[in-house]
């Protein structure tokens, strides 16, 4: 691969109103936390602005963030966090753990991208991915923060594979959401805008009640996918 590919991913739009997704956001760090190693280095690959960076370093983690976004990547630096504008930057195999929220739907070459990752971890070592799930729910809001694609659950795992992981497990999640999200094509918003009064209300009653349907659905559909996946010896 070339060494001074970057890929371009913000999605900066959403960050701010997706903050307010208590139960969302509270789902997507401890499934990170539920992963992750309690010591070592971490990469937060698509950080952002280092959201879930900040909830997840402890003392003992060290939480290295790629941002190519150089005024997130300030943001996350104002924190204290490590903030690379490149995962060329770190090297080979430094890292035990990594996860990418939220981000690969964000980037063309999303196959390069999971290489890199995959680069970067030491060998046994475990990665989250977590991505829009479902073609037919493309809408107008994927296309305002710059979606090149929802992902298969087959896709997912032959891109994760092909890029050198062993997938342990990839499955759906958020069943309600796809119910949601086929509403809000058919009467939502044209120019991609989401209801900040609507999000906060489906986080609080649907998405506690959609976890828990997952239970039953996770194989079926989803507005999302998740996969873990690990780093052969």
């Amino acid at each position: 691969m070339n060494k001074t590919q970057n890929f371009d991913y913000t999605g900066k739009d959403n960050l701010d109103i997706m903050s307010l997704a208590e139960n969302y956001n509270d789902f997507l760090t401890n499934l990170v936390n539920h992963h992750a190693p309690k010591s070592g280095s971490i990469l937060d690959f698509g950080a952002g602005t280092g959201f879930f960076a900040k909830r997840i370093v402890t003392s003992e983690r060290t939480v290295l963030c790629v941002e190519p976004d150089t005024q997130q990547a300030e943001i996350i630096s104002s924190t204290g966090l490590q903030a690379f504008g490149q995962s060329q930057d770190l090297s080979d195999e430094s890292v035990e753990f990594a996860y990418s929220l939220n981000v690969l739907e964000h980037i063309e070459d999303d196959s390069a991208a999971m290489k890199e990752i995959h680069r970067v971890l030491k060998p046994t070592s475990t990665c989250v991915i977590y991505v829009p799930a479902m073609p037919m729910l493309f809408s107008s809001m994927d296309e305002k923060v710059e979606h090149y694609r929802r992902y298969t659950r087959k896709e997912l795992i032959h891109k994760l594979e092909a890029s050198g992981f062993d997938v342990l497990d990839c499955r759906y999640a958020d069943i309600l959401g796809v119910f949601a999200t086929l509403l809000y094509k058919l009467v939502g918003s044209k120019s991609g805008d989401v209801s900040r009064s609507g999000l906060v209300a489906y986080d609080r009653y649907a998405f506690p009640l959609s976890r828990a349907l997952d239970r039953l659905t996770h194989r079926v559909a989803g507005k999302n996918l998740l996969a873990i996946a690990r780093k052969p010896e």
